[in-house]
């Protein structure tokens, strides 16, 4: 993933400013899931409590990323116990798999997996520390209420939005 540099950063902090998400960030955390332009799938996922670590967060996108933030409790928090892995699974029946992330030590960026049965849960939970805080849940669609979602389509390095498969 290619880093941004601080004129696109700057870019990306004026379409944030456009949206609600700061105002939104004075209520309520939010998991930030970031589609990558030209990334074949890839993705980046962050927890974002504070103006401060969206500024952060800010200079981590990519250049015509879709990037949502969900303020609501379709993606939860916890700690590892058998009522998470009970979770999970019961996400993966529902769903057909399930994102599973644990927050870095930056205490940004979230260290995601997809899962797509207990075996692949209980190998990428193997990597974990039992103490991480964990986030997990149905892959979340691009929602964009302005409440418990936003999403926004972040321009190019030179300031355009265009179309990119995602």
């Amino acid at each position: 993933m290619a880093k941004t540099n601080g004129e696109f950063s700057a870019i990306v902090h004026t379409v944030l400013e456009k949206t609600p998400v700061r105002e939104l960030l004075g209520s309520g955390d939010a998991v930030v899931l970031e589609r990558i332009a030209r990334g074949g799938g890839a993705t980046a996922w962050y927890y974002c409590r504070t103006g401060r670590e969206l500024d952060a967060i800010e200079g981590r996108l990519s250049p015509g990323s879709v990037t949502s933030f969900y303020f609501d409790a379709r993606i939860r928090r916890a700690r590892y116990s058998p009522q998470f892995v009970t979770d999970v699974e019961s996400i993966i029946v529902k769903a057909g798999d399930a994102f599973v992330g644990a927050l870095g030590e930056d205490g940004i960026e979230i260290n995601a997996e997809i899962v797509v049965s207990r075996d692949d849960l209980m190998e990428t939970m193997s990597t974990i520390p039992r103490s991480s805080e964990l986030f997990y849940g149905a892959f979340p669609a691009r929602d964009n209420d302005g409440a418990a979602a936003v999403t926004v389509t972040l321009p190019d390095r030179d300031g355009v939005v265009r179309a990119h498969p995602h």
